[in-house]
C-alpha cells in the first residue's frame, strides 16, 4: 500500500468524521480504484502510478462540470468543491512555459523535426517523463503551438 494510498484513505476517515460527504465521496471512488488496481495486478503501485488514478477522476469531475447546465448552480458548485479535492492530492501542474520549455528539450534531444510526423513521439516521451505532472490537453495544445508556429 502506497503512501498516497494511506493518506487518502486517513483523509476519508476525517471525513467521514466531519460528515463531508462531497469529500468521503470522491476520495471512496479514488481509493476503490487504486485498490482494485493493486487487487487486479497483484502489486502494489507507486505514488506515480496512484496519482494516475487521481488524475483520471479529476478529468471526469472536469468534463462532469463541462456537461452540467449552467442553471444549476448547486452542482456547479459540489463539482468545483470536488475539483479543489482532487487537486490537493496533485503536485503542482507545470504551466505553459514550463511544458514548452519541456517540449523543445525533448525536440532537440532527439533530434525530432518540427511537424506533425513528431507529435506523437513527443506526446508519448512528454506523458513519461513529466508523468502526474502534466494535463495531457494543455501539452497537446501547447505541442499544437509549437508545431503549427
Amino acid at each position: 500500500m502506497g503512501k498516497l494510498l494511506i493518506k487518502l484513505r486517513k483523509d476519508n476517515m476525517q471525513a467521514m468524521k466531519e460528515k463531508d460527504n462531497v469529500k468521503k465521496g470522491v476520495l471512496s471512488l479514488v481509493i476503490a480504484s487504486i485498490a482494485l488496481a493493486e487487487k487486479e495486478n497483484n502489486v502494489t503501485l507507486d505514488e506515480a502510478d496512484e496519482l494516475t488514478y487521481i488524475q483520471k477522476e479529476l478529468k471526469q469531475v472536469r468534463d462532469s462540470l463541462a456537461q452540467t447546465p449552467s442553471n444549476r448552480e448547486d452542482l456547479i458548485a459540489q463539482e468545483k468543491q470536488k475539483i479543489a479535492i482532487l487537486e490537493s492530492y496533485l503536485p503542482k501542474q507545470m504551466d505553459e512555459e514550463q511544458i514548452k520549455e519541456a517540449i523543445l528539450k525533448i525536440i532537440d534531444e532527439n533530434n525530432l523535426e518540427k511537424s506533425k510526423k513528431s507529435q506523437g513521439v513527443i506526446m508519448k516521451t512528454m506523458m513519461a517523463d513529466y508523468k502526474g505532472l502534466v494535463d495531457g490537453k494543455l501539452v497537446n495544445k501547447v505541442l499544437g503551438e509549437i508545431l503549427n508556429g
